[in-house]
């Protein structure tokens, strides 16, 4: 079911359950009209906010206010670019080459996965998606364009080994996108790693105590 069909849905399903409470309780119970009138709008109201649909995103879901489907647009965005990058790197017939760009796109996989997974986090990859990976694939597109010419020579050659150095490049400002994004499960990675080592050194220490005290 469409996004535009699950919310007429919600709409008739709430419409429909406020004019069943308001004929149960004017026309079955005899209640005040403005009364009930106001009862049913009312829960209309409650029931088109918890009924409303909500966008989903791997893991998470994003009501509308949330911005849910620009978030899935930008992720559609960055897998577009990326689908790019793996089209021309697999058209690469440079043994060099084609060995740098496997590890530019094991890293544009992984960015692409963890923005799946967390989609919080697309606002943040702003400048990967509009700039390093758009960059990176159109650095691909232009690499392959200038191999189907066929030509040799020094000033391609030159361009050649121009692009290969900024793959290199790029690989590292990906590395460094990437860190960023995963600041906070890095921070909380150290600050488990810390407690973990601080209970070993405690057990340590009581077990020795222990060993002494058993000694004596």
């Amino acid at each position: 079911m469409s996004q535009r069909a699950k919310e007429t849905f919600s709409i008739f399903l709430s419409a429909a359950a406020a004019l069943g409470v308001f004929c149960f309780l004017f026309l079955g119970q005899g209640w005040n009209l403005i009364l009930c009138m106001a009862l049913a709008a009312v829960l209309y109201l409650a029931l088109t906010l918890i009924l409303k649909p909500s966008v989903r995103i791997g893991r998470t879901a994003f009501s509308q206010e949330e911005k849910g489907e620009h978030l899935q647009s930008r992720l559609g965005e960055a897998g577009e670019d990326y689908r790019r990058m793996v089209k021309a790197a697999g058209k690469i017939r440079d043994a060099n080459m084609r060995e740098r760009c496997a590890g530019l796109l094991r890293t544009a996989e992984s960015i692409l996965k963890y923005l799946e997974e967390n989609p919080q986090k697309v606002t943040a990859a702003r400048r990967y998606i509009d700039y390093y990976q758009e960059t990176a694939a159109n650095v691909l597109e232009n690499y392959t364009e200038l191999q189907e010419t066929g030509l040799n020579t020094a000033e391609v050659r030159r361009l050649k080994k121009s692009t290969e150095e900024t793959v290199e490049v790029l690989q590292e400002a990906f590395s460094l996108q990437f860190e960023k994004l995963m600041q906070d499960e890095l921070m909380d990675l150290e600050t488990d790693l810390k407690l973990l080592q601080e209970n070993l050194k405690l057990e340590s220490g009581a077990a020795a105590w222990d060993s002494g005290k058993q000694k004596k």
